[in-house]
């Protein structure tokens, strides 16, 4: 069996799997709740309201009401049921999707992609 077709078995298998699984259904209750849409918009419109402000050079108390109404935002997408359990669903499989990266990495070169000799550069430390 040549590589491409492992990928494709391995792409499978993932797409497949719990957290894929667990992943698309929250993405789903998003995409239909229309608290959710609005939450989530809101968001990112006030990300965007800080990058230009934070590029105009906006004077400080601007930016920091801005950076304010981000983290009320946050908290509410975090409070909210449909939302924060989107997030630990996306959170968990991005973290199955890295182990899956580590064990990969290792089987080319022979090291852990955050080992001893590497530490700090992974950005989450040693273990």
């Amino acid at each position: 069996m040549d590589i491409l077709e492992r990928a494709k078995e391995l792409g499978t298998m993932i797409g497949n799997s719990q957290q894929m699984e667990k992943l698309k259904n929250a993405e789903a209750k998003v995409e239909v709740d229309e608290k959710s849409k609005t939450l989530l918009n809101d968001y990112k419109l006030l990300q965007v309201e800080l990058v230009k402000a934070t590029r105009e050079k906006r004077s400080e108390d601007i930016i920091k009401s801005i950076r304010e109404r981000l983290l009320q935002k946050q908290e509410e997408i975090n409070n909210y049921n449909i939302t924060s359990d989107y997030f630990e669903c996306k959170t968990t499989f991005d973290s199955f999707m890295k182990q899956i990266n580590d064990v990969i990495i290792y089987a080319i070169t022979g090291e852990e992609p955050c080992s001893p000799k590497k530490c700090g550069s992974c950005g989450g430390g040693c273990k």
